[in-house]
């Protein structure tokens, strides 16, 4: 009755797992990689303005002149790539641009590698893409990095992309330029694109943040992802973009025409006002990210039973929870109900490599989150020590 690629697409949401507290009062909610920052006085502001103006129209298809230009010019100074405004393409959120983009690359029964334990927004739009999904490990054992022994021997001649996220979802890892220059090496002489979602960009703690844009021999086979949801806090705005050579946005365009025409004007020109306005606050929501990363550690540390690799950037860690011989799933359900601390399964959410592990957004306050790492410990040792008795 229904498209076989519909009902293929059996995905359960981060936000279901909320519905495990349904009812409970005073539950800490760790599952959803959602900054708990209300949207900097400057962007809202910028939105009423716009609104005050009338630009409540329709906006050009490829999203205002003005929003591309700003874009092109942030990565340009950010990362030196030389991009004008015809290589950005404003979409409904990044995962709108994701979408657009394996719709125009992706014929049915093309192979797209994607770095396992993996963000499963991507599996949806590969699915609906008619593609089939390659996974390739991230391995635990060097900080989650991405394995390239194993990535060259996924690759066949149905390869046609990998999708990368950097700095990464559920991990916090982050990828080296060395690991990027070998990737970018590897997709280059098999000739498939690089997708690679960029939205957490500004949330690096450690090392620093290698863009894709700085390979400029690659550009032609390049889709870089980003928007303005995690960095100003603007989720709800939808607002996100697609920059990549015009030929690549022309046929992405052909897909966003079909699927919402243009993205909200208001929304268009409250982004505008993010990369124009005063940065300082991003610099501050940055710092406190880092100041909750360390405190999520340092409880974690505490913890019987639970080994992690320390994120260096996004705003998730992925602990190791195989030592309380429970599927993710159940530890998950226990966490809820014996210290009300909503977290993430790591399998099947996140991939195969995602057993044994749970993912933890730390996008509470530092209060909750000192809290929900005292709660998680009195849970974990109570099955401790049922286990030794």
């Amino acid at each position: 009755m229904f498209a076989r690629r519909v009902r293929e697409m059996e995905f359960p949401s981060l936000y279901g797992i909320a519905e495990l507290a349904r009812g409970m009062k005073d539950v800490i909610y760790l599952n959803v990689g959602e900054p708990d920052f209300t949207t900097p006085s400057y962007i809202i502001e910028a939105a009423k303005k716009a609104l005050d103006k009338g630009y409540t129209h329709y906006t050009p298809d490829e999203g205002i002149p003005e929003l591309r230009e700003a874009i092109a010019e942030y990565y340009n100074e950010r990362y030196g790539s030389d991009y004008t405004l015809n290589n950005v393409l404003i979409t409904v959120g990044a995962t709108q641009a994701i979408f657009s983009a394996m719709m125009a690359l992706i014929d049915v029964g093309d192979e797209v590698i994607v770095p396992d334990p993996w963000y499963p927004g991507y599996l949806r739009s590969i699915i609906l893409a008619g593609g089939k999904v390659v996974s390739v490990r991230q391995d635990e054992e060097i900080g989650f990095q991405l394995d390239i022994d194993e990535l060259n021997e996924k690759i066949s001649k149905k390869t046609k992309a990998l999708i990368l996220i950097n700095p990464n979802n559920p991990t916090g890892s982050v990828l080296t330029k060395k690991q990027l220059k070998s990737i970018v090496e590897i997709a280059s002489d098999n000739k498939f694109f690089l997708i690679v979602d960029e939205i957490y960009e500004r949330f690096v703690y450690e090392g620093g943040f290698y863009s894709i844009a700085k390979f400029p021999e690659i550009q032609e086979r390049v889709i870089i992802i980003n928007g303005f949801s995690k960095t100003y806090a603007m989720t709800g705005w939808r607002i996100g973009y697609a920059i990549a050579k015009k030929e690549i946005l022309k046929e992405m365009l052909k897909v966003t025409l079909a699927s919402t025409l243009c993205p909200s004007s208001v929304a268009q020109y409250a982004a505008l006002a993010a990369l124009r306005g005063p940065q300082e606050i991003i610099n501050e929501i940055v710092r406190e990210f880092d100041i909750r990363r360390r405190i999520i550690m340092e409880e974690l540390k505490k913890i019987k039973g639970i080994r992690f690799v320390e994120p260096k950037g996004a705003f998730y860690i992925f602990p190791y929870i195989g030592g309380y011989n429970m599927k993710e799933i159940e530890l998950v359900k226990y966490l809820v109900r014996e210290a009300k601390v909503v977290t993430s399964p790591g399998y099947p959410f996140f991939g195969s490599y995602g057993r044994n592990h749970i993912r933890i957004a730390y996008t509470v306050n530092k209060e909750k989150l000192r809290e929900a790492g005292k709660r998680m410990r009195e849970a974990l040792h109570k099955l401790i020590d049922e286990k030794t008795d």
